[in-house]
């Protein structure tokens, strides 16, 4: 059960309990301007990294608009219901029950009332690359994975779940060969037919494989999905 409690300016919601210390921790981060991702396909992502007390280390995620409008307000959004980082963690919640590998979300956060701005927090997988990476590097490894990861996206399909921005870049992979699928930023309900879906899977993620140039055997892998 997901709790919300207020901290400072901030509020938090998770379905852990966090000590003060850990709060007063993850607002020093929200204060301090982040990094943007430096993978390829790392799309608009800004993140932090940190060892959180008790918890160990962590992935701060920073909303930042993206487009033109972007350009001119780059973290504030307008409140018209629940925040963009509750709906991605309660989705990263019942993606994982599914049976799908997410990283552990640990809270969100938000600050701001008609306007606010949002964070994610959840656990680091480590020792890991995209799948843009693996495919580049180690066709071998790059199979195992995209068995795994088709395994996954049939889960998501089964449960009319549309991850709005599936791509090989929004795929990691540690160290043990463990596949986690992450940013379900604007993921959502799918109202139309499960082969639709299927078939928007499919084409996102062969659009992204031939943009970036990467092993077409990452296509064939999803066509036979």
């Amino acid at each position: 059960m997901i709790t919300q409690y207020p901290h400072r300016d901030y509020r938090f919601g998770t379905n852990c309990q966090l000590n003060p210390f850990q709060k007063s921790q993850l607002v020093s981060v929200f204060q301090t301007p982040e990094r943007a991702a430096d993978q390829v396909l790392g799309g608009r992502r800004s993140v932090s990294r940190i060892q959180l007390e008790g918890i160990g280390a962590v992935v701060i995620k920073h909303y930042r608009r993206g487009g033109a409008l972007g350009r001119l307000i780059t973290k504030s959004y307008l409140k018209t219901g629940k925040t963009r980082c509750q709906i991605e963690f309660e989705l990263m919640v019942k993606a994982r029950d599914l049976g799908v590998q997410t990283p552990e979300p640990i809270t969100y956060a938000d600050r701001g009332h008609i306007f606010y701005h949002a964070w994610l927090v959840t656990r680091e997988i480590e020792h890991c690359q995209s799948m843009a990476q693996l495919s580049r590097t180690n066709p071998d490894r790059t199979s195992v994975a995209m068995a795994s990861l088709t395994r996954q996206v049939a889960i998501l399909i089964g449960h009319r779940i549309l991850h709005a921005d599936f791509h090989p870049g929004n795929v990691l992979i540690d160290d043990q060969d463990q596949v986690y699928i992450i940013d379900f930023d604007k993921a959502g309900t799918y109202s139309g037919s499960k082969e639709e879906l299927k078939s928007r899977y499919r084409q996102r993620w062969c659009r992204a494989v031939q943009k970036h140039s990467l092993p077409p055997v990452l296509c064939g892998f999803m066509r036979d999905a």
